[in-house]
């Protein structure tokens, strides 16, 4: 049995962009591990199936190339495929002589560590995340991606029953609209003003959730203090663990939620999402949608994605966002 080593040291969603390429068949005798990010491993936990994996922290890189060299010895990969990882990482597969050392030629590290590199411009934003990732992979295997004749996999990803949480919050599955204002500003998001307008028009009929951590409360002030005497209205920042997280939004009528890792988790759990993205090229919705099976994406349009007014987002109106929560 071949062993596959899978490396991505990123957030949520590049996580779940990633992690979806070990479904393809030719892994599907192979045993296969990742190495992830340190406090991520809800993601491989409450996967279908759930993945076997390590997590290494970018930060105390020495501890972490430690533990690392100790995992390659012990593991003993055969191929091992790094989809973004910092230095020390290439470094380690190739001190440990792993035979098959692939990722994308791009940084210095990669030329010098790696023996499969692959060049991609993924600045270009011709295809999504995930196809560039089964890319790599395919290269790391040589086989043409003509001759696989398969879609790039969608991670499944599962929730657990918790009557009691929705209980608590006085919710009803499928009876309330989880709204995510926040991100960590990689990309142009809706004016807050906008999204005051859509939760003053859904909080009418139906109940809403913020949800956000610490870090979205530079989106979430404003929000927060309109809707604070809204009993209709509730926020849940920085109350749910992850898991609880997963539960909120799967049992939510619908998401809304910009280009942040909440809507790719959103949509691996099947949930609804209403995605808004930027037309900036390298923040394009054809690189960085959530993928699932009910996505709707939207987007101002922008006739050059690389001449794109931040103001841009304005155009993006809340009575088409509207139009697809009556649907659901």
């Amino acid at each position: 049995m071949k062993k596959v080593l899978l490396i991505r040291l990123d957030k949520i969603g590049d996580l779940i962009c990633t992690m979806c390429v070990d479904q393809v068949s030719f892994l599907k005798d192979c045993d296969v591990r990742w190495v992830i990010s340190k406090g991520l491993g809800f993601v491989p936990d409450n996967a279908d199936p759930k993945r076997k994996y390590i997590e290494l922290s970018k930060e105390n890189w020495k501890d972490s190339l430690h533990v690392l060299r100790k995992f390659l010895r012990e593991y003993k990969p055969d191929v091992a495929v790094s989809f973004q990882a910092p230095w020390w990482v290439s470094y380690a597969l190739w001190a440990e002589n792993v035979p098959t050392r692939a990722g994308v030629k791009s940084q210095w590290h990669s030329f010098l560590f790696l023996n499969r590199g692959l060049r991609q411009r993924r600045s270009l934003a011709t295809q999504h995340e995930a196809d560039y990732n089964l890319d790599l992979l395919l290269h790391a295997f040589d086989i043409e991606e003509d001759l696989l004749q398969e879609k790039t996999p969608i991670l499944k990803l599962t929730a657990p029953e918790n009557i009691a949480l929705l209980d608590k919050y006085k919710l009803a599955i499928k009876k309330y609209v989880v709204v995510h204002p926040g991100m960590a500003g990689s990309a142009l998001n809706w004016p807050i003003p906008k999204y005051i307008e859509l939760i003053e028009e859904v909080s009418k009929t139906t109940q809403v959730v913020l949800t956000g951590t610490p870090a979205d409360e530079s989106w979430l002030k404003d929000i927060k203090e309109h809707f604070k005497s809204n009993r209709h209205v509730l926020s849940l920042q920085n109350q749910l663990k992850p898991a609880e997280l997963f539960t909120i939004l799967k049992d939510a009528k619908a998401v809304v939620v910009p280009s942040t890792g909440v809507a790719h988790m959103a949509a691996s759990l099947g949930a609804t999402v209403l995605g808004i993205y930027s037309p900036v090229r390298v923040q394009h919705p054809r690189r960085w949608a959530a993928r699932g099976k009910d996505v709707h994406i939207f987007m101002p349009e922008i006739p050059d994605m690389d001449n794109v007014d931040p103001q841009c987002m304005e155009q993006i109106k809340v009575e088409d966002l509207l139009k697809v929560l009556a649907l659901q």
